[in-house]
Parts: C-alpha cells; structure tokens; sequence
C-alpha cells in the first residue's frame, strides 16, 4: 500500500494491485498529457496532468463503492485507467483523431498495463467496467473530480463542490448512480462549476486559438495515428519543433513564444457545419495555414439526465431543479465558433470576409 498526497483529496491510498497498475509505462506516461491542454497560455498554473486527475478519480470511485458494496472493485481500477488513452495535449488533438476511450482500450489489450490486469481480470471482464456508471455515468467519478481539480489549477472561483456530502448520496441501483435527495444541492454545484467552467476555462479564446494552431502543426506534419497514439507531450513537441517543414517551424514556434493567431471573427452564432466548411475551404485556398476555422462542438451536458430518488420516485435532476433547467438553456450561449489569423493578415483576412459573407 501506498500513500499519495493529493491537494484535492488529501491523502490518496493506492493498495498493490493499484501500485502494479500505476507502475506502468503505460500508466506514467501520462505524467506527461497535461490535463487542459494548452489552457495554460491562458492560466499559468493549469499544468497539472492527466496522472494526478487518474489518481483522483480512482480515490472517488473507490469512496463511492464503500458505501455501495455492490459496486465490482473492477469498476475502480478501472476509474484509475478510465484516461489512459489520452493524446499529448488531451482532448485537443481528438479534432484528427479518434476519441481517446478506444485508444484507452487499444493500450490496455496491447500494452504491459494488460499483462497486470490480466492478473485479476480477463481483458473482455475488465474492459466492460470502463463504461460502469462509476467512471462514465451522467455524474461520475471522473467529473467530480475534474471540475474541482481544473477550478483548483486554473485559479478560478467556481469549483467548490461539496463532494463529500455528494459521495455520501450516490446510490447504485445495479445500473445507474441515483442522486439522494440530500446530495441534490451538492450536485446542483457541481453542474453549476461545470457551466461556469466550460465559458471561463474549457472554452476560453486562448485555448482555442492555440489548440487550432497545434491542430493545424500536427495536421500539416501529417503524423499518423499509429505514431501520435503512443507519445507524449514531450515526443510530440520535439517533432513538430524538428519538423522540415517551414510552417510546422512557424506554427510552433509561435506556440513557443506565445505570439499567437489573432480572432478575426469569434461568434455564437452558427451558421451551420456546411456552410463552416464551405467558409473554411475558401479560407485555406487563400491564404493557406495562415487562417483557421475553430468549429467545434457544442456542449451536450449530459449531467442533467443523472437520476434523483424523490417523495414521488426517481425523477431526472433537470425535472426537480429550475437551476439545472437554467444552465441547459444556457449551454448554447457558452459556444462560440472563431476564424483566427496571424497578426500582419488580419486585415487582409477581415476584407476577404466581408466580400465572401456578402
């Protein structure tokens, strides 16, 4: 057994079979997948990783079981590998490449990380447990200790959640986690940092300018799947930063120095995905890896479906809580969609714009 001193859970106890986990390559890698990306252009301290947020949410999953013992210990251990699929820069890099849960999964049948699980579990068993309401439900393990940890890095105001009164009212009804009717205020909170972090942090311009000009650097390097879903932050950046191409040089370089691409045109207003696309190949066809398009996609919110036991049975917490109902509404005035240019193009780029808008 091992202890782990954690500034969001205090200490973290890891048993044996945790620790050969953790042990790992497969599992240390992630020390280095910073967990928000490129937000840290935008908030210094946001360099925290993907490993620490892994410990995390084990250290919940395992609080949650305790008071729902028939919840499987593998639904655990898997909460402790639910993101080890992750791409250097986390979810950034998923607008090239598939989603990060089948990567997760490629490294555990392939990877040593497997040869450990197989010492308890057959791979098929332990595989199922990666979509256990524990780490992949509508409030989950995994976002509980996410919203806190990022409000925590980032400096922001909006992650004081109540999880321990949250962890107490999680019941496990064999196929969902139900809300107790006293852990709906604490959930309200957390669904409250959840929307108050996705317009301040998640979708915060800087991040999004940087992350599309990564994007369009790792595009244009054209690194295949087979490559980018085994390296880290470090294997990527050296890549790109050795890159023969001059605008890969550019890109990040830029990156580097934090001189980044400038909003030319930053809107919630969404004309639709064909005519983004349209907008984005007469951009490309003019002035080339000197504009980007940033479309993406809209906030699902999928929270507001968690289940919550009433005087007049299981209710959705949407159905109960006006709070809730009002940050659903809200979800779509957080989004915004942007085309971005270098700085000495702006204006060339904004003329363009007018005449093809018109």
């Amino acid at each position: 057994m091992k202890l782990v001193h954690d500034p969001i859970h205090g200490h973290i106890e890891l048993d044996e079979f945790a620790v050969r986990l953790v042990d790992t390559q497969e599992f240390q890698r992630l020390r280095r997948i910073t967990q928000l990306g490129l937000a840290f252009l935008a908030y210094p301290s946001a360099r925290h990783t993907r490993f620490e947020h892994s410990l995390g949410t084990f250290y919940l999953a395992k609080r949650i079981a305790e008071h729902n013992p028939e919840i499987e210990e593998g639904a655990v251990y898997a909460a402790l590998l639910h993101d080890l699929g992750h791409y250097p820069l986390s979810h950034t890099l998923e607008a090239l490449y598939p989603r990060h849960e089948e990567n997760t999964k490629w490294f555990i049948r392939h990877g040593e990380i497997g040869d450990v699980v197989r010492e308890q579990y057959s791979l098929t068993e332990f595989l199922r447990f990666l979509k256990h309401p524990l780490v992949s439900g509508d409030i989950d393990s995994d976002r509980m200790d996410y919203l806190v940890r990022d409000a925590y890095y980032t400096g922001v105001a909006y992650g004081l959640v109540d999880l321990d009164r949250l962890v107490r009212n999680l019941h496990y009804d064999g196929e969902r986690l139900i809300i107790g009717e006293k852990g709906i205020m604490a959930a309200q909170s957390l669904l409250l940092a959840r929307s108050m972090m996705y317009s301040t942090v998640y979708g915060h311009h800087v991040s999004r300018i940087a992350s599309a000009m990564l994007v369009k650097a790792v595009e244009l390097e054209g690194i295949s799947f087979e490559e980018i879903r085994t390296m880290d932050e470090v294997d990527l950046v050296a890549r790109l930063r050795r890159s023969e191409k001059d605008e890969v040089r550019e890109l990040v370089k830029a990156m580097d120095d934090r001189r980044l691409y400038k909003r030319v045109l930053y809107t919630n207003r969404d004309p639709g995905e064909g005519a983004v696309e349209e907008l984005r190949g007469e951009l490309e066809a003019e002035f080339g890896h000197l504009v980007l398009v940033d479309y993406p996609p809209k906030p699902k919110f999928e929270e507001k479906n968690a289940f919550v036991e009433t005087e007049n049975g299981l209710k959705r917490l949407s159905e109960v809580s006006p709070l809730v109902r009002s940050l659903v509404e809200l979800k779509d005035a957080h989004w915004r969609w942007g085309i971005y240019a270098r700085a000495d193009v702006r204006e060339r780029v904004e003329r363009f714009l007018k005449t093809f808008l018109d």
